[in-house]
């Protein structure tokens, strides 16, 4: 008799896949027709898929690379030519890729025509993009997002707006692309439907048990990332909805016997996401909530679109201090009654790993919660040393025994 999983899985991943599939296909279909680009994942999507251009994410990309367990290798190609294992594993993946296609996964992303960069979320993406720039010769646009220490002010706001006034000039000229009020708002009203029903799905996880663990939201987040703007994105999370309502309401919990809930900080390790993940709903761990899957939650106004992408994109806690940070962490731990937190310390990705320590002491000073710091990196596997890891982990869960 085969014994039973200690966690359950959603019947919805079966549509996920085949918008995951579609989404792989239009990007194909857009760079053969000369539309494509390659965007970070922080970019006002709703703009390009507005005007038509096909979008594909370098980041998305790298979890797959991650996913396949070949980040080492596919990381390699890129430090063969003389990129830094310190840079960005993405970064690192999606250059690797370009030079070795035939040995990386899905034999790397469609070739671009442009490449869209927003630096809200990452401060390597401009160097990123130009260096892919070089090897692809598609030309780059940045949208720039200063930095917030307060909240944002009507000249900020003004200022990002000008870089999407750029930006639309950028794709017309570049690719030929127009852009209307009318197909602005339908893309924005599709985008901001998408949006609300994600933030639905993440709040029913307040429940006891949680309808959704950290390894289902890392993976059902794929499209409100990438198919922001298009009505299957829309249907794909209805869908996901009502299987988590549907749960709330049965009782039925992500894992079979929660008995500690946690707050997940930072992107999971790909090359992990289900053995670590599951290993912890073993051992009746539960991750209601985490820091990464509650970003994607602003949604685009349909009455002033242009103005709400100024605002919604250039407002992400990344573009702001430690105390907003901070102040994230709290409000989920309270809100989702968790025990204790979690913290990734990627070393790839710095600007989300920076000041985790500091974190750490402020968020448990303020909620009375336990938390740990574990090591690793997103994509590249060589970084992660799972004995040290579960030292840490377990160290944590003593604590609720």
């Amino acid at each position: 008799m085969t014994e039973e999983k200690a966690y359950r899985r959603l019947e919805s991943s079966k549509e996920l896949q085949q918008i995951s599939f579609q989404h792989m296909l239009e990007g194909h279909h857009a760079s053969e027709e000369g539309r494509l680009a390659w965007v970070t994942s922080g970019f006002p999507v709703e703009i390009p898929v507005a005007m038509d251009v096909g979008v594909v994410y370098p980041e998305q990309y790298g979890a797959v690379v991650g996913a396949n367990k070949v980040g080492p290798m596919v990381c390699g190609f890129a430090e063969d030519i003389g990129y830094s294992s310190e840079l960005c594993s993405y970064a690192r993946a999606s250059i690797g890729s370009i030079l070795k296609p035939s040995e990386s996964p899905l034999e790397g992303l469609p070739k671009p025509q442009a490449l869209l960069a927003c630096n809200n979320i990452c401060g390597s993406v401009l160097k990123w993009y130009d260096a892919v720039s070089e090897l692809t010769e598609a030309p780059v646009f940045l949208l720039d997002t200063p930095a917030l220490d307060v909240e944002q002010q009507p000249h900020h706001i003004e200022y990002v707006r000008h870089g999407i006034d750029n930006l639309i000039e950028f794709l017309s000229t570049t690719l030929g692309s127009t852009l209307t009020d009318e197909r602005l708002i339908e893309t924005a009203k599709l985008s901001s439907e998408a949006i609300t029903l994600w933030q639905k799905s993440l709040k029913a996880c307040k429940a006891k048990p949680t309808p959704l663990n950290c390894a289902d939201r890392f993976l059902t987040m794929a499209p409100v990332v990438s198919s922001r703007g298009k009505q299957y994105c829309v249907d794909f999370y209805k869908t996901l909805y009502e299987e988590v309502e549907s749960r709330v309401k049965e009782g039925i919990g992500a894992i079979r016997d929660e008995k500690v809930r946690l707050l997940w900080d930072n992107i999971p390790p790909w090359f992990q996401i289900f053995r670590f993940f599951n290993g912890m709903a073993q051992r009746g761990v539960a991750f209601p909530a985490d820091t990464y899957t509650h970003a994607w939650s602003g949604a685009v106004e349909a009455d002033d679109p242009y103005t709400s992408v100024a605002t919604v994109y250039s407002n992400s806690y990344l573009n702001k201090g430690l105390e907003a940070k901070a102040d994230k962490m709290e409000h989920l731990i309270k809100d989702y009654d968790l025990d204790g937190f979690i913290m990734f310390s990627v070393r790839s990705c710095k600007r989300y790993s920076l000041g985790q320590m500091v974190t750490r002491e402020i968020v448990t000073e303020r909620t009375g919660v336990p938390g740990t710091i574990i090591e690793g990196d997103m994509v590249d596997s060589r970084l992660f040393n799972e004995a040290q890891i579960g030292t840490r982990v377990d160290a944590l869960l003593e604590m609720f025994v």
